[in-house]
């Protein structure tokens, strides 16, 4: 496991200055959910010319480290041409860590760099074959199984009856959301349910105001990280953040910006549900 924090035999290069002068490397990338995997966008340089080199010749790699505690995944991926690379949604879950890295392809011996501090000036190292020689600025994202993906926004809702509740009744508490209609309420639910023609009402009816109250709970917790609601672990929350970053493209600023309308990122998660319920009523006589 990569820690840019521990003492190395040689000098290493880190996202701030140490053991070089004046080298330092980030490891630039970005991390984007797609339909079929979650994607990492490596940008990696580095402005050292005898790195650059070795880069070049083969005897250095751009690499990332990838470690998911939920899944037992740690592994080594290569990085050549910066080529996007793909994590299937299967191996990884919930918090994933990503750490890009400079290791050595094979031997190298007489190491040694013109960027060095005094402490390691003038010294040869000898590089083994899998060493790293470089650690970049570790990241995290969080990620789901695509079966935690609600693919339909209506579908992270569910539907029940009560003989007792005279009115409808909400729950965020659980994986879906919960929604109880008094009995009568639910009987008509069912029967509408059995008319697929009638399925955009029952959402314009029913599902949108959940899921605008949902992603206002969402906003909620986004502006105010320190009184979170509890509901991020939920797989409705997840899948709500989940699509509208997809929907964002996953740019920070987009994300916010739906969440500040809950109203219409409710209509994304639907598929412009009030559409398909406004010209179902404009058949009707």
């Amino acid at each position: 496991m990569l820690n840019v924090s521990i003492n190395y035999p040689y000098p290493v290069i880190r996202p701030y200055k140490e053991d070089y002068n004046d080298t330092i490397f980030t490891g630039e990338l970005t991390v984007t959910p797609e339909t079929d995997g979650y994607y990492i966008h490596p940008n990696f340089s580095i402005d050292n010319t005898d790195i650059q080199r070795l880069l070049e010749e083969g005897k250095l790699t751009y690499a990332i480290e990838v470690e998911c505690v939920s899944t037992w995944l740690r592994k080594l991926i290569r990085i050549t041409d910066n080529k996007a690379q793909k994590l299937e949604p299967t191996l990884i879950h919930e918090a994933v860590e990503i750490t890009p890295c400079i290791i050595a392809n094979e031997t190298i011996n007489d190491f040694t760099n013109p960027d060095f501090v005094k402490e390691y000036d003038s010294i040869k190292y000898t590089i083994n074959a899998g060493e790293v020689v470089g650690i970049g600025q570790k990241r995290a994202f969080d990620a789901l199984y695509q079966n935690d993906i609600i693919k339909n926004g209506s579908s992270i809702v569910h539907f029940e009856g009560s003989d007792s509740l005279k009115e409808l009744s909400c729950d965020f508490s659980g994986n879906l959301i919960n929604i109880t209609l008094p009995a009568k309420q639910f009987e008509d639910y069912k029967e509408c349910g059995y008319n697929k023609k009638k399925y955009k009402m029952l959402n314009a009816v029913l599902s949108v105001p959940v899921i605008v109250e949902a992603i206002g709970i969402i906003g909620a917790d986004e502006s105010n990280p320190d009184e979170k609601s509890g509901f991020e672990v939920k797989s409705w929350y997840k899948t709500i953040v989940a699509n509208l970053k997809l929907y964002a493209e996953n740019d920070d600023n987009k994300y916010k910006k739906l969440l500040s309308k809950p109203f219409t990122a409710a209509e994304i998660l639907l598929k412009n549900n009030s559409e398909s319920a406004l010209s179902y009523l404009n058949k009707m006589d």
